[in-house]
């Protein structure tokens, strides 16, 4: 009895300490954990050439692939960007795409610090779920590990997504 209303106490400031640890979810977004650490990237519009600029993106890649961009502009020189590309160049038809390194990609590039950037390529594996899969919204899980060139390897979870496509 004792501990449970020591528990009873302590929940409170458990529950308070943790908040900032994980934002609201905003109309657009894009988290992440990456060996362990969370990273939040909101959409941030507005920079760039005339002023247009945005830190999401979900749109059409040349003639052949569509792509999934997601940076941070709290380190401009290290923004932590993501960046999943599918081997057809429209909203992806499959509510799962495995990520193979070949045909559907991801990379992440300055992590943290310059330089420390990642790429998935076989045998390394991942996927990205989505929930919602339209020009009003995509909306989705992930999930992957990428590596160095020196063999280092990154395992991204729990990560989870919601953007506005560009029309």
């Amino acid at each position: 009895m004792k501990h449970l209303w020591i528990c009873t106490l302590l929940l409170p400031v458990l529950l308070s300490s943790c908040k900032d640890r994980f934002p609201p979810e905003a109309e657009e977004y894009f988290s992440f954990y990456a060996d362990g650490e969370f990273f939040y990237y909101p959409q941030e519009r507005g920079l760039g050439f005339g002023g247009t600029g945005q830190t999401l993106k979900a749109k059409k890649s040349g003639t052949t692939a569509y792509r999934i961009y997601a940076y941070s502009r709290k380190d401009p020189v290290a923004t932590g960007a993501v960046s999943f590309e599918f081997s057809e160049n429209h909203i992806p038809d499959k509510d799962t795409i495995f990520l193979d390194g070949s045909s559907n990609t991801v990379s992440v590039l300055d992590l943290k610090t310059e330089g420390n950037s990642f790429v998935l390529a076989p045998p390394l594996m991942g996927k990205i779920t989505f929930y919602q899969r339209n020009m009003d919204k995509l909306t989705g899980t992930f999930e992957f590990q990428a590596s160095q060139s020196t063999g280092k390897v990154l395992t991204v979870t729990e990560g989870k997504f919601s953007i506005i496509p560009s029309k």
